[in-house]
């Protein structure tokens, strides 16, 4: 699967482009700010409706335009489809999302083009604390399956209610009683999601570990951390939510304490261990890299048996931060049918010989041949 045309119309700092794009590797290389990475983000709002790098539509418009458009072609296995966005920001935000020009819902767009995003901020992901990690597992497992965002959006609302009545309860002990049937929607809600983590945790165990073999030589660990002492794949729900009121119970006085809620979901980790050892604390910066760009490269293999497509993969300024060896792996990820979109400063030179290259500039996106910066 490969997206063999995009279309851009006043997104970001294009005003308009048409782009033609072949199978294999692209990559696009310019100043810093030149729209690069623009690129990017277009192909990955194609696939999910959100941006890896705003919070809002409003952010993708060009200065001073009240619309934009994006649009692309993907080919598959001898058959084509197109998604195009088209968006208003003013007066008020309207969006429309057509695959050959049929209304769809947002879920139907990974079916179409599922791609996966990498860049140097992904690195955080390993050395940041355990919200990074739930965020990456949260986005996977919510493209997979718009049920598990639903139950996770149920989750973290009852959960910043209990919070509240949390610290309510210190001034005012009547606020127990409420407390009491929060606990029940958060039992329900946290225990589907902790379950459907710990079903997934297989499969994301099984491909990190392959993957950063196939990167660096040797297996990376990967395992859940608990916060209600429930760590092996595949956990029941019933004993699940049994854990869970148990750890409620326990901590209630603490938690009325403090005003915060100290077990469930939202309080759960992964773990990346290389020989034993934790690799977000002992790592050195090419583990921790690598251990970053398995879990993006796991989150691809997911997306593919989920889907049965190969994702796209959308590496943003990746190959600097990687050795020759790791970079040489990562390209040849094409030679086992992903389409692989990456930027980068400056033209690749003796890596890759079939690699398609475009010079970014001014907002335009032109064929280099080679010869040398201009």
């Amino acid at each position: 699967m490969n997206i063999s045309f995009l279309l851009l119309k006043d997104f970001r700092n294009y005003r308009h482009l048409e782009l033609r794009l072949e199978p294999g590797v692209s990559l696009f290389f310019g100043r810093n700010a030149s729209g690069k990475t623009n690129l990017l983000e277009a192909c990955y709002y194609l696939s999910s409706l959100t941006s890896v790098r705003a919070e809002r539509d409003h952010d993708l418009c060009r200065w001073g335009a009240k619309a934009f458009a994006a649009g692309c072609r993907v080919d598959d296995d001898g058959s084509s489809k197109t998604i195009k966005v088209q968006v208003a920001v003013e007066p008020a935000l309207r969006r429309k999302v057509t695959v050959d020009d049929v209304p769809v819902r947002r879920s139907e767009l990974i079916r179409v083009l599922p791609a996966v995003y990498f860049s140097p901020d992904d690195l955080y992901m390993i050395k940041r604390s355990s919200a990074s990690r739930r965020k990456f597992l949260d986005s996977l497992l919510g493209r997979i399956d718009p049920e598990y965002a639903r139950r996770l959006s149920r989750y973290q609302d009852a959960l910043a209610r209990r919070n509240n009545v949390l610290k309510k309860i210190r001034s005012d002990p009547s606020w127990r009683r409420t407390l009491e049937s929060l606990d029940g929607i958060l039992v329900e809600a946290g225990s589907m999601v902790t379950a459907r983590r710990l079903t997934a945790m297989g499969d994301l165990q099984r491909e990190v570990s392959e993957t950063y073999a196939f990167i660096a030589g040797r297996p990376c660990g990967v395992s859940y951390a608990s916060s209600i002492g429930v760590g092996e794949v595949g956990g029941d729900l019933e004993d699940i939510s049994r854990k869970f009121e148990e750890s409620l119970q326990a901590k209630r006085e603490e938690e009325t304490a403090r005003g915060i809620t100290l077990s469930g979901p939202h309080r759960d980790d992964i773990v990346l261990t290389l020989g034993g050892k934790e690799v977000r604390y002992f790592g050195s910066q090419g583990e921790q890299r690598s251990a970053a760009l398995a879990l993006k490269l796991a989150e691809a293999k997911m997306l593919e048996g989920a889907f049965g497509r190969k994702p796209v993969l959308l590496l943003d300024d990746v190959l600097s931060e990687l050795d020759e060896y790791r970079r040489k792996k990562v390209l040849s990820l094409c030679d086992y049918g992903h389409q692989i979109l990456i930027t980068a400063t400056d033209p690749i030179e003796d890596l890759a010989p079939d690699v398609t290259e475009f010079r970014v500039q001014d907002g335009s996106v032109e064929p280099y041949e080679g010869g040398g910066m201009a």
